[in-house]
């Protein structure tokens, strides 16, 4: 069974942990008493019963620590296991055929400048779009906006790099896109984008067989240690920000068309900060204004006043053809409380008009707001993250917060937890203390203030509370 039949990163974001994500997966491929080992930036295989040793030893077996040098060595570890079942009948027979076909030392390694850049790309596009999405598995489509935009974000940037498309493939050009300075005239080294143009650019030295830029990328670190600091706001400065703003004379703003867009901006990051949304996701909501019936159960519309569950049904695209980052779902407030609901404007919807299909178009709109209106922040994560913290502040496990905002428990108990604001920290901290107490606890509490929990009324409401079998 080959590597190269099962390949399940087709078309998707391919990154260093991808890369390891496929080794781990391609390992089980393997025949039993053959596997593949991973020895830093390069394969061996792991042979359990050694022709020479007579016991384990590891070989190297000419691949790289890269997708295709992982499909090979999986396919050369199932010649090895076939090599192992008589098919040789001297260990020096069997050492002139490991070095002939599996260090491939009979041949001579040649750079394959046959490939231009253009013809590399027109592979790696045609791959990406007969992919599918990484998270949601929606087969993508040339015809989506969304898709051609996030091609072009992952990968036609990095091949802009490239000066000139119909030269071959080589060491000098890679170079030349990996080190091109960024937007301000600074060295990419250390930031994002380097990172992502190491390993796009990695692909290409693949496909092209370049053996030259690869053993040259073997020796370069694609490590992020550049990163953009992190807004991040408390629930106050929020609630202060929408009130200044909604309570602004509307005469104070210059057409229709601007009063329009502050109540729908400062309803977006409202709905941000409440269920922990993208912005484009709040665009993706189907039951803004009108109930939706999924497989039997009615999820009423969040502008209905009487929906005290407000439970968001977030589709696939959004109400102008973009599709969202993690796909459908349903997702929770951070918050009951009517006051701070009511505060938000929550049930008033009121969704800005964005024309473009580009889920990033909408993004940007409302970060062009902020900006715009001296928000002091203009990173729409700010209000996801204040959603998390919120949830973790009422209580709501890690679990049910990452269910809802769309991503795993790791990336909550990473990323987010960086991201923290002083005066919302002290309020989790503060506000732990006055978590509901267990069960015996709770009864000493009741005796303690002079109330006995033996009493009928008292016992149903205890059995209420702590939700106890009768």
């Amino acid at each position: 069974m080959s590597a190269s039949t099962n390949s399940t990163h087709s078309g998707t974001y391919q990154g260093f942990e991808d890369i390891l994500e496929f080794f781990n997966l391609s390992r089980k491929q393997c025949p039993k008493g053959v596997r593949i080992k991973r020895n830093r930036g390069t394969i061996q295989l792991d042979i359990t019963t050694d022709p020479e040793t007579g016991g384990r030893k590891q070989r190297g077996c000419n691949c790289q620590f890269t997708f295709e040098g992982i499909r090979k060595a999986v396919d050369k570890a199932w010649l090895v296991h076939k090599s192992l079942d008589g098919q040789f009948q001297s260990v020096s027979e069997w050492l002139d055929w490991y070095k002939a076909t599996i260090l491939d030392e009979n041949k001579t390694p040649l750079e394959n400048d046959l490939i231009t850049y253009r013809q590399v790309f027109k592979e790696m596009e045609d791959d990406y779009f007969n992919g599918v999405h990484k998270n949601t598995k929606r087969k993508r489509s040339r015809d989506m906006a969304s898709d051609r935009a996030s091609f072009k974000r992952c990968f036609l940037d990095v091949f802009d790099k490239v000066t000139d498309w119909d030269s071959y493939v080589t060491w000098e050009g890679i170079k030349e896109a990996l080190y091109t300075p960024l937007k301000d005239g600074s060295s990419p080294v250390g930031h994002k984008d380097f990172k992502d143009r190491y390993y796009k650019l990695r692909q290409v030295a693949e496909r092209a067989g370049c053996k030259k830029a690869l053993d040259k990328l073997e020796k370069i670190d694609p490590t992020q240690t550049v990163f953009t600091e992190s807004q991040s706001v408390d629930l106050d400065t929020l609630l202060g920000l929408l009130d200044k703003k909604r309570n602004t004379d509307y005469s104070d703003y210059r057409t229709s068309v601007d009063n329009n867009a502050r109540d729908g901006w400062c309803w977006v990051s409202a709905m941000c900060t409440l269920y922990g949304l993208r912005p484009s996701e709040v665009a993706a909501g189907q039951n803004l204004t009108k109930p939706v019936k999924i497989d039997g159960i009615t999820f009423p519309a969040i502008s209905d006043p009487n929906n005290t569950e407000l439970v968001l049904v977030i589709g696939e695209f959004t109400n102008f053809g973009g599709s969202t980052k993690t796909g459908w779902r349903l997702a929770i407030p951070m918050s009951k409380d009517k006051v701070l609901i009511n505060r938000l404007g929550i049930h008033n919807v009121y969704l800005p008009v964005t024309e473009s299909k580009n889920p990033k178009m909408f993004n940007n709109n409302h970060r062009n707001w902020l900006s715009r209106h001296n928000w002091g922040l203009t990173q729409a994560y700010a209000f996801r993250h204040l959603g998390n913290q919120l949830g973790e502040m009422n209580g709501i496990p890690q679990e049910i917060r990452a269910r809802s905002f769309g991503h795993s428990v790791s990336v909550n108990d990473g990323k987010y937890k960086k991201r923290r604001h002083l005066a919302t920290e002290l309020g989790i901290l503060t506000r732990h203390q006055r978590q509901p107490l267990p069960l015996e606890m709770g009864k000493q509490v009741l005796i303690n203030i002079g109330i006995n929990p033996d009493l009928p009324e008292v016992k149903a409401i205890i059995r209420a509370l702590y939700q106890l079998d009768d």
